[in-house]
This record gives C-alpha cells, sequence and structure tokens, in this order.
C-alpha cells in the first residue's frame, strides 16, 4: 500500500487491493479480515483511515504514532481506530503478527444498529487507541475474530449477507463490552481543553440530535463561536462538527428505515424534520439515495 509524503486519506478497497487475494477475506468494499498482518504489511509514510479498524496483536510490537501521540502495540493489546485519525511513523519488530477487521463508515452506520452505544466510549477511544487486554480477554476477542474468519471464508449459502451481519454486530458490541471494563476510570479524568470540549460536543450532540441539526446551535450550547468549534472537533477526532451531527442522525434515520414499522412521513416527524420532502433531501444529499429506496435496498 503506497502513500504519499503528506498523509492522505485511504480506502478500504486501497488496503485490501494491497494484499494477494488468498490473505484477505472481504464482504464487498465494506468489510475485510487480514488473518496474518505482518511487519512486512505496515508502511512508515503517513495515511488517514477513512474506515474502522479492529486490530489484535498476536505477536512482535508496532509502534506508531496517532494523532500527536505514539502507542506501542503488545501481544495481546486491541487497536481501536473510528476513522479519520492519521498514522505516521510505524515501526515494528521483524516477528509483529496481528489479526485485522476493517470496516467502512457506510458499513457501520447500515448494519451496525445501535452504532450509538460507542458514543460513551469515544473520547476514550480517541486518546486510548491501544487498549491491554487481560488474558481473558485476549482469549474472548480471538474468538470473535475466529468466528468472523471461519464464515467469511467460506462465502456461500442463502443468508450470508446476514449471517455477516449479524457476526460483525455481535463483534461490535463484544468491543463496546470490552470498553466498559477499561473507560470508565478515564472519563471522569482532567483532559486537555480540546479533549473536554470535543467530549462535551459529543455528549451534547447525542442528547439532542433528533431536533438540532446544526453546528451553531451546539456551539451557542458551548459557550463557543461555530468556527473554534469545529477547529477543536477536527483536530481531535479528524472529522468535523457537522460531519460527526449528520452521521448520527443518519445513523439514527437508517435506523428506523430497517428495524420500525414507521411511515418516512412518521419518522420525518419522530426526528423533527418540517415534512417527509425535507428528510428525503438531507437524506439523499448525504446517501445518495432516497429512503424509499434505502428501505427497499435494505430494509
Amino acid at each position: 500500500m503506497e502513500t504519499d509524503k503528506q498523509s492522505k486519506e485511504v480506502s478500504i478497497d486501497e488496503v485490501s487491493s494491497s494484499f494477494s487475494p488468498e490473505r484477505v477475506f472481504s464482504f464487498g468494499d465494506d468489510l475485510v479480515l487480514i488473518e496474518d498482518l505482518t511487519a512486512q504489511d505496515l508502511v512508515e509514510t503517513p495515511f488517514q483511515a477513512g474506515f474502522l479498524v479492529f486490530g489484535f496483536c498476536r505477536r512482535g510490537e508496532a509502534v506508531m504514532r496517532i494523532g500527536e501521540k505514539e502507542f506501542t502495540a503488545h501481544p495481546g493489546n486491541l487497536l481501536l481506530s473510528l476513522g479519520g485519525q492519521t498514522f505516521r511513523e510505524v515501526r515494528r519488530s521483524a516477528d509483529f503478527r496481528a489479526t485485522v477487521v476493517l470496516m467502512s463508515r457506510s458499513f457501520s452506520q447500515d448494519c451496525i444498529v445501535g452504532l450509538n452505544y460507542m458514543w460513551p466510549y469515544l473520547l476514550y477511544v480517541v486518546s486510548h487507541p491501544v487498549v491491554e487486554l487481560a488474558p481473558s480477554e485476549q482469549r474472548w476477542i480471538a474468538e470473535c475474530y475466529s468466528l468472523l474468519y471461519r464464515r467469511m471464508h467460506n462465502p456461500k449459502g442463502r443468508y450470508l449477507r446476514e449471517t455477516i451481519i449479524a457476526l460483525a454486530r455481535a463483534f461490535y458490541f463484544e468491543i463496546c463490552g470490552l470498553l466498559d471494563n477499561h473507560a470508565h476510570p478515564d472519563l471522569g479524568a482532567s483532559h486537555k481543553r480540546s479533549y473536554a470540549i470535543f467530549d462535551d460536543f459529543i455528549r451534547c450532540v447525542s442528547q439532542h440530535f433528533r431536533e438540532q441539526r446544526t453546528v451553531d446551535w451546539y456551539s451557542q450550547q458551548l459557550c463557543l463561536t461555530s468556527k473554534h468549534l469545529s477547529e477543536v472537533v477536527k483536530a481531535v477526532s479528524g472529522r468535523t462538527a457537522g460531519q460527526w451531527i449528520s452521521t448520527l442522525v443518519i445513523i439514527e434515520i437508517k435506523t428506523l428505515l430497517q428495524d420500525s414499522s414507521l411511515s418516512i412521513k412518521e419518522i420525518a416527524q419522530e426526528m423533527h424534520f418540517p415534512n417527509q420532502s425535507f428528510l428525503g433531501k438531507y437524506f439523499k444529499n448525504v446517501e445518495g439515495i432516497s429512503p424509499s429506496d434505502f428501505r427497499k435496498r435494505f430494509g
């Protein structure tokens, strides 16, 4: 996988295509499992991940700079990135081995019902992308990887998509469960001002995204200018404040389209859009298809 000297966003397809077919297991362009990531596969030039990363270090170690901080992954450590973070100066031992799941943002939004369960851990993941697991947690996460690997290794069956989605959801919630054991001690700790602002912003959005969708409204609640809020959120997470708001709104709309009997008009009311037409324009502007077409395709 090649990158420019200056960091650029790398797509999940670019990563997948850089491996020989027998070394990766893919579910379209949305979900990729690399069973044996080696030292030779890691790049030293900076790149920005345009996808979610769930990596489990099995042997050796890898040292990387994520954002402005340096982290080391040792055997039994879990590496998490929710996309948008920049990886720099990757160094690794010759015996490094890892299992990695890459998940596109669209797949996570379309298929992981309850993605908002990650919100309480978001700040922790941004500042602690490498999580040290207890031996029992290591065995459990290795088993979760194994279940997903075995199903993707045998891509046959009438209900393949449904099975992959179910396993991906289970894997996701197991990650949330692990974070629940690790994140709480740090949630009350003092952070740099920028991280505190980001934390307040995410909490505010998670409470009010159904009614409020403008950066101006959230900046007023936090007593900040819209420009300052946007700059801080971008610096901390790699994504703009507007993108975070839109992401949560779209996740909720998709969840309602897939997993409820509400009509699109009722969903518009639930999400406090002026009418069904406004919801349709908002959704199509982000997703490229109408809510009704999305429901036919994924409902």
